[in-house]
């Protein structure tokens, strides 16, 4: 069994999910980041709009679309701070955003 650590997922309005999780997939500005447990201290900005996914203990998957925000690694777990967070829906919106974005450019 892999190891855990505690991740708090929290918006402006409220704590939207906490628990152990084994895995945390976020995009950033920089790119994208898988952090396991042991992972480095970080602080990164989130990609703007983007999704950020969590591999519990349960080995369930659960992922919510952010708006802006950062990702904070620490020794005591991963904190995510998000202007705003809802339960993920669809296509990543960062992959939507970055498609149109490309689909732009070649028309010019």
């Amino acid at each position: 069994m892999a190891k855990s650590f505690r991740v708090d997922l929290v918006s402006v309005e409220a704590m939207v999910w906490s628990g152990e999780a084994e895995m945390v997939v976020a995009r950033t500005v920089d790119g994208e980041m898988a952090v396991l447990a042991g992972h480095t201290p970080l602080l990164g900005q989130l990609k703007e709009p983007s999704r950020v996914r969590v591999k519990t203990t349960d080995d369930e998957e659960i992922a919510y679309d952010i708006a802006g925000g950062f990702l904070s690694v620490t020794d005591d777990g991963v904190t995510v701070l998000a202007e705003s967070a809802v339960p993920a829906e669809g296509d990543d919106p960062a992959v939507a955003a970055a498609g149109s974005g490309t689909a732009a450019t070649a028309d010019h």
